[in-house]
């Protein structure tokens, strides 16, 4: 199976020339494109929301490119760069359109960006799409702006009069935009008006792209309406439903196609990277599942070598294979007019890279088959998260359960659902981790689990009960908070609780006591910067509860435990995540090593020892591994956490100038599994057993 690279490319309609379109042709065939997925109305050249005539114009340039680029045997799909629009920049909705534009959370009224709801910009929507489809792409997409956040100047939105009445029939119960988006935001437990928005918000856009569909398909029924996504957990608050929104999109014939973001626009430190791809790309992959066609956008803004070296270029696009990518989208030039830069020197990297992900794309990534650490997420979670905590512990300073203000107001961030820092973090110690969609049919047994954030607020007590005494369950303070909240403190043996702020002069460090981490006896962690508050724990007397590390203050005075593990099966982190720097004090060999030997006396674990910043899957025959790092190994050091029988191994990795694939041994030494094999810095790499 070939890897599939389309071209994201910008042809100005006024200034195209012949010799454009022959650099075009010949960067396809030195760096190997399948397909041109043309922009329409991109960014320096949007013109606002166009009309009939004006798409015309893009269409009739577009057409004869088309028919070159079909000669040699590349297909065309296209990208209108706009749906509601990403941002004010200028020009307003045309009058002939007449549609209205999206109000946010605070009031404001956008001069473009359309109401997702108003049935006009939903027929000229399906309309557009009718007339992109003349064409006959084998993709046409819609932009990620199709979403109701992050559309600048605003922010959350719509609250326009036509919304206000569709939340009003939701509740049955009609109130001032002001007060709805009061109680939309009140701390607290979830709100009618919250569950109101969400709905709406849902159905509007499922609505939208089912019109959509049929749109391209009465006219070409082979072309795939494909979606570009953005960050699932902002998405969430928008109510998205992965499932639904992408059944619209693809009718009865074809499957799921979808752009997941790579967050990555400007070169970043490749550890740093790993973290993001976890949160972002790894989770949107899961909610959409193996049958879905997956093609990354890998985007260099605001391009050239100065954006982002060849190299890491190189490393993104590998490292796609790690969600089961088929291909990819090159967005390697800019999005005004110029063409193929020949001097950025892509063709050769992009040519000499095809052949090794065509090799490991024949046993492509089945992201439902790996083993290991399951990370739970739920689409659903918006709806059941409280911006406040119950009675029980204290936290940051603040009785919760104390009356709301007034005057009290959230902001839309605080709805953001907090599940993915457990994939994130295990991912970066080499733990073979799964990120896995809860969904009305889940059931778990014997399964090792990791859940943070308000994650399960989304089930019944009996079902938390069930979830927690049925399986190995990492849990972090928030997920502890949601128990004690729920009176289900007897599953942690937990009498009471007490939140002390970070930086507050409480606690300053973790101490392992006298566990040797990282070859250091009594090593210490930072509990004082870049790292969340700590919840205090006090367990009761006589609980089967081994204590891995302990609170001290910089007196070094013992306040309490920190990671714990109760009954042999459930471990406790008892941090939040930090507004700014989320679980960034976390990542330091110490905690990778405490955690590695936590699980590993516990029932066993699946990772690599001692390989920092090296994301690991396993899929029971094959591993996958990303090394997201500037340092290499000179060989493969695995904890199975299982029988492996197997004495060689074939490892497929890039070459200068293709792939190798080679038999390679694998010895004990210990508890560990040695793969003979390098592993070189930013490389990606499959091993088969």
């Amino acid at each position: 199976m070939s890897f599939y690279y389309s071209l994201r490319y910008t042809l100005d309609p006024r200034l195209n020339t012949a010799e454009k379109d022959e650099t075009l042709l010949r960067f396809c065939r030195d760096a190997k494109i399948d397909n041109v997925t043309f922009f329409i109305n991109s960014e320096e050249l949007n013109n606002g929301h166009l009309t009939s005539d004006q798409t015309q114009v893009w269409l009739d340039a577009i057409k004869p490119v088309q028919a070159k680029l079909a000669a040699i045997g590349v297909t065309t799909s296209l990208n209108p760069w706009t749906t509601i629009m990403h941002s004010d920049r200028g020009p307003t909705v045309p009058e002939a359109l007449g549609f209205g534009t999206m109000v946010d959370v605070d009031g404001k009224h956008a001069a473009a960006m359309a109401c997702p709801a108003d049935p006009k910009w939903v027929d000229y929507m399906a309309s557009c799409y009718g007339q992109f489809a003349r064409l006959h792409p084998a993709e046409l997409w819609l932009e990620d702006d199709f979403r109701h956040y992050n559309h600048t100047p605003l922010r959350l939105a719509c609250f326009c009069e036509r919304h206000m009445e569709l939340y009003a029939r939701e509740m049955g119960v009609t109130e001032s935009c002001e007060e709805f988006v009061h109680n939309l935001l009140a701390a607290g437990a979830p709100s009618p008006e919250r569950n109101a928005y969400l709905t709406v918000a849902r159905q509007e856009m499922i609505h939208v792209a089912g019109r959509i569909e049929m749109a391209v398909h009465a006219v070409s029924p082979e072309t795939k309406v494909a979606l570009m996504t953005s960050f699932p957990d902002w998405h969430a608050v928008e109510g998205r439903d992965w499932p639904g929104l992408f059944n619209a999109l693809a009718g009865t014939e074809h499957v799921w196609v979808a752009r997941p973001h790579l967050p990555a626009y400007n070169e970043l430190a490749p550890n740093h990277y790993g973290r993001v791809f976890t949160q972002y790309t790894r989770t949107t992959a899961a909610y959409l599942g193996d049958a879905a066609t997956i093609l990354p956008e890998l985007e260099n803004y605001m391009y050239s070598p100065f954006a982002k070296s060849r190299r890491f270029t190189q490393f993104q696009i590998e490292t796609a294979a790690l969600v089961g990518a088929r291909g990819i989208l090159l967005n390697l030039f800019d999005m005004m007019g110029n063409g193929v830069v020949d001097e950025y020197g892509y063709a050769d990297m992009l040519a000499r890279t095809k052949p090794f992900l065509s090799a490991i794309t024949e046993s492509r990534l089945q992201m439902s088959q790996i083993r290991g650490v399951q990370v739970l997420v739920n689409q659903n979670s918006v709806a059941t998260i409280h911006t406040e905590f119950a009675p029980g512990a204290i936290r940051g300073g603040v009785t919760p359960g104390a009356p709301v203000h007034s005057d009290e107001r959230v902001e839309p961030a605080d709805l953001l659902p907090q599940e993915t820092h457990w994939a994130s973090l295990l991912g970066m110690y080499g733990f073979s981790t799964k990120i896995t969609p809860w969904t009305a049919d889940s059931e778990f047994s014997k399964q090792t689990l990791a859940i943070s954030g308000q994650f399960l607020r989304n089930l019944d007590d009996a079902a938390v009960r069930k979830l927690l005494s049925s399986n190995r369950v990492l849990l972090d303070g928030d997920s502890v908070q949601v128990l004690l909240d729920r009176n289900l403190a007897d599953l942690l043996h937990v009498r009471s609780a007490t939140w002390q702020p970070v930086r507050s002069g409480h606690q300053t460090y973790m101490d392992s006591q006298q566990r040797t981490l990282a070859g250091v006896r009594a090593a210490r962690t930072s509990l004082l910067q870049h790292v969340g508050d700590y919840l205090n724990l006090d367990y009761e007397d006589g609980a089967n509860v081994v204590t891995w590390s302990v609170a001290r203050n910089q007196l070094g005075d013992e306040l309490g435990p920190v990671v714990t593990a109760i009954d042999g099966h459930i471990f406790v982190l008892p941090l939040n995540s930090d507004p700014k720097y989320g679980w960034e004090a976390h990542y330091n060999s110490f905690e990778q090593d405490l955690f590695q030997k936590l699980l590993l006396e516990n029932g066993g674990a699946d990772y690599l020892v001692k390989m920092p910043n090296v994301m690991f899957m396993d899929t029971g025959k094959t591993l996958w591994l990303g090394n997201f790092s500037l340092d290499g190994y000179t060989e493969i050091r695995w904890q199975p956490g299982r029988p492996v029988t197997a004495k060689t191994a074939t490892v497929k990795t890039r070459t200068a100038s293709g792939y190798t694939e080679l038999s390679v041994p694998i010895t004990r030494d210990g508890a560990d599994l040695v793969v003979h094999a390098a592993l070189g810095a930013l490389e990606t790499m499959q091993i088969q057993l």
